[in-house]
């Protein structure tokens, strides 16, 4: 299964889960609730400014505004949803897979409010943050929704 395969058989998709769980055990020592690689979105916008040769500045204002959308999340990250918490991790490719690395945020579940929304042929993940004013959005890993990634944002979803 590649990053830009537009369609996942279910035996893909079983292996992908199993990937993505198996990532989020290595993090983890409490049962997992649900596990999803996520994105910084914009990509559209970045590449549409690198094809159209806008220059730098346009670029790094368009990479400036993603990362503020995604609450300073790195550019890839696992999440891990636990009963209590959800932990998110530096997520990178390493050959052909992805490996995690240092934890970057840690939420306590109760009082989030957790949605998806729809955006530009994705379903966006929303994790907001009432009490702390944070508010966090993020693309499934690929090109298109992935089953792994709506499971996710299926099983939080408060709103």
């Amino acid at each position: 299964m590649g990053m830009f395969d537009l369609t996942m058989t279910d035996e893909q998709v079983a292996e992908y889960r199993e990937m993505v769980r198996g990532l989020a055990a290595g993090k983890v020592s409490e049962p997992i609730v649900a596990a999803g690689l996520f994105r910084r979105g914009g990509s559209a916008a970045k590449m549409g400014i690198s094809k159209g040769g806008l220059g730098g500045i346009a670029y790094a204002g368009a990479a400036l505004f993603s990362k503020k959308q995604a609450g300073g999340m790195p550019d890839k990250a696992l999440l891990v949803a636990t009963e209590e918490k959800i932990h998110a991790f530096k997520a990178k490719f390493k050959g052909r897979n992805f490996v995690a690395g240092d934890e970057v945020a840690v939420w306590d579940r109760a009082g989030l409010r957790i949605s998806g929304r729809a955006s530009m042929g994705l379903t966006m993940l929303e994790i907001e943050s009432p009490t702390e004013g944070e508010k966090v959005s993020l693309a499934p890993i690929g090109v298109k929704d992935d089953p792994v990634s709506l499971e996710f944002i299926r099983a939080l979803s408060t709103s």
